[in-house]
């Protein structure tokens, strides 16, 4: 994924994720003053989202340029550069939106962060989950992620030894002008890796998805986030 060369963009673009973030903000609020270290935290859409609720956030990302954006979006924040997917310091309280689903081994990120934690602590996480653009999927495959549904994550977080004790799935259809639109978008947000396909390859791709998918005023696309809070034990 390309998150750091197009952290520049990604506010342009990334509206289902901004949107995804405040959800699940909302979903489960923390209380004021809570202490909070927030992973994957791109420019900052969770991070203003837990700082209007008066929590404290140390707000944590692997791309220095998000980073830097990050402090410009939400200076309230405290924010560093730090790898989500290794050892983390201790931590209160974690929250943590579109990043867990791109770990190569969800479970051992998962019990990496219950070990940072205090019986008790809470994760409030959001993550992609079937069925989000599998219109795209359906035509290209899912490419380098492994989709997975609600109780597929869910088992995961119990297997890492989290209790849940909410979640949902919550599910938007977005409308582009045409499908170049939509690849345009997810370029830009920086969720896709090097070309894979030719040219010929990616106009036949744009023809299918145009003829397949349309909606007034362009082409859909399905996004769904699983908001979860849960807590260790």
């Amino acid at each position: 994924m390309r998150f750091n060369e197009r952290a520049h963009t990604y506010d342009q673009h990334a509206a289902p994720q901004r949107r995804f973030a405040e959800a699940l903000a909302a979903f489960a609020p923390f209380p004021r003053g809570a202490e909070i270290t927030e992973l994957g935290a791109g420019t900052g859409f969770l991070t203003n989202a837990l700082l209007v609720q008066g929590a404290s956030v140390e707000a944590t990302d692997n791309s220095p340029s998000m980073v830097e954006l990050g402090r410009q979006n939400a200076p309230l924040a405290d924010w560093k550069v730090r790898d989500a997917f290794t050892k983390i310091p201790k931590a209160k309280a974690l929250a943590s939106s579109g990043l867990l689903h791109w770990a190569p081994d969800p479970v051992a990120v998962l019990r990496n962060w219950h070990d940072a934690m205090p019986d008790e602590g809470r994760l409030l996480l959001g993550v992609p989950c079937d069925p989000c653009l599998f219109e795209l999927r359906d035509l290209m495959g899912e490419g380098p992620l492994h989709w997975r549904d609600e109780d597929q994550w869910l088992k995961l977080l119990e297997s890492a030894k989290f209790d849940v004790r909410a979640h949902g799935v919550l599910e938007s259809q977005e409308i582009y002008p045409s499908s170049i639109d939509l690849f345009r978008a997810l370029h830009g947000s920086g969720v896709t890796g090097s070309p894979r396909m030719s040219p010929t390859t990616l106009k036949s791709l744009i023809k299918d998805y145009d003829r397949l998918h349309p909606k007034s005023g362009g082409v859909v696309a399905t996004w769904a986030w699983l908001l979860v809070d849960a807590v260790a034990l």
